[in-house]
């Protein structure tokens, strides 16, 4: 028996499916292609260090030191061989060290600093994230500075369900568990949002990864005095140099903007801060340690002397902190132009004139294979964004082929099915014969059959 040809409603079904298919396996390839390379390696669930760019915040808000509490700890460091800076007045160093000495706030050194591991690595627990990114500004305690530094403490009690009941109900108002639900919800977002994209007081901080701010929010929370929260503590490994990124860019970047020239000794007396691009050139490691632990002299003024200077002592920060600070500067160096596209914020465009003659070159061994930080590297980024937006191109090309194709192939096929069952009607009708003619010979024929057996 021969087979029956498909029919037209199954055929063109049959097409619909294949295109159906060829379109969403272009979808799929160009999502794949379309989507953004990841901006930083990932590496044990933590990002990869980027170097530091840009002014500093203070420069981006339009404060000079004198006039803000950002970055401030309430600790200067020992003076210099003269005193009074301010009005002229010259003492004797030893007598003047002695003076600060009876009148210096007292406060508790944190020499233990981030919990250090055999292999290189330390842990970083909450606290420590709070300490390294948060405290500069806000204190030991989120209490900040108000007016200028919002506390964070009603913020973060704002997420908690059961401190939003709490409130409405000493304030008299009387909420629903759902309600209260959504609004710790909606308190939570905005405290995320407010960690990723800053305020307008308040810089961003795109360097933490997703576990970092996990385990800083819980740190959050149990200050806050959340119940629950002290369960809630997570703590992350990391290497060094993130120790010292994190410190750089939440802390130091606040009052040092990443590059420029090396100001003089006048200009540091009038106010001016150094960039964090020459601190190679300026220091040795050892002398950044003591500066940031403990706190250091400069030469200041025309003519020069050893004064104090205007950087507070970051008692908080260990000395294994600061020589971390000191190691991720010396292997990232910061640089001028920030670079807005994360996925090319590796990439170091090459240094300015200034810089090249203000930075000592690093050790060899301090620049990481693949960082992105040898010179030359400016046309590699160039060439790494155009591959970049060549992908989408080439995926919408694609699609619109696919499409095309399918769509031809579809017309094609239907103008073939219609042609071909004109042809099988015509044949049919050609060679069947009709119903009145069967009729007539099958009768007939029955009628002979009749005659010869009555014959018989």
């Amino acid at each position: 028996m021969r087979k029956q040809p498909q029919s037209r409603d199954s055929l063109i079904s049959n097409v619909h499916r294949l295109v159906t298919c060829a379109v969403l396996l272009s979808l799929t390839a160009s999502l794949a292609f379309a989507a953004p390379l990841p901006a930083q390696a990932r590496k044990a669930g933590n990002l990869e260090p980027t170097a530091l760019a840009g002014e500093s915040w203070l420069t981006h808000l339009q404060r000079s030191f004198d006039e803000t509490s950002m970055g401030k700890t309430g600790q200067l460091g020992p003076p210099g061989t003269t005193t009074g800076e301010g009005n002229g007045e010259r003492k004797d160093g030893a007598k003047a060290a002695a003076d600060d000495l009876a009148h210096a706030p007292m406060y508790r050194r944190q020499d233990r600093g981030s919990e250090a591991l055999e292999d290189g690595t330390v842990v970083l627990h909450g606290s420590d994230l709070y300490r390294m990114n948060c405290r500069g500004c806000h204190g030991e305690n989120g209490a900040g500075a108000p007016p200028e530094i919002n506390s964070v403490i009603n913020s973060v009690r704002a997420t908690s369900t059961a401190a939003v009941m709490e409130r409405m109900k000493i304030a008299g108002m009387n909420m629903s568990r759902a309600d209260a639900v959504k609004l710790a919800e909606q308190s939570k977002t905005m405290l995320l949002d407010r960690l990723h994209h800053g305020g307008q007081d308040m810089p961003s901080f795109p360097h933490l990864s997703g576990a970092e701010v996990t385990s800083l929010i819980a740190y959050l929370r149990q200050l806050a005095g959340i119940h629950g929260a002290d369960r809630e503590q997570l703590a992350v490994r990391e290497e060094r140099v993130r120790v010292g990124e994190h410190i750089a860019k939440s802390t130091c970047h606040i009052c040092h903007s990443a590059a420029g020239p090396n100001p003089t000794s006048q200009q540091l007396y009038d106010g001016a801060i150094p960039p964090l691009s020459t601190l190679a050139g300026r220091t040795t490691q050892a002398e950044f340690i003591r500066k940031v632990t403990r706190g250091a002299p400069i030469v200041m003024g025309t003519p020069p002397q050893l004064l104090r200077g205007r950087m507070p002592v970051f008692y908080y920060v260990s000395e294994d902190e600061a020589a971390d600070i000191y190691l991720y500067l010396t292997r990232y160096p910061p640089y001028q132009r920030p670079v807005i596209d994360p996925a090319i914020a590796s990439s170091r465009p090459a240094p300015d004139a200034t810089e090249k003659a203000s930075a000592r070159p690093a050790p060899a061994e301090s620049v990481v294979p693949g960082s992105g930080l040898a010179r030359g590297q400016t046309s590699t980024a160039t060439a790494d964004k155009y591959a970049q937006l060549a992908f989408p191109m080439l995926a919408g090309l694609c699609v619109v082929l696919l499409l095309g194709s399918g769509l031809g192939f579809t017309v094609y096929e239907l103008r073939r099915l219609s042609a071909t069952n004109k042809v099988v009607i015509i044949r049919k009708i050609a060679i069947r014969p009709s119903t009145d003619e069967t009729t007539f010979r099958t009768g007939r024929t029955r009628g002979s059959a009749i005659s010869r057996e009555a014959v018989l």
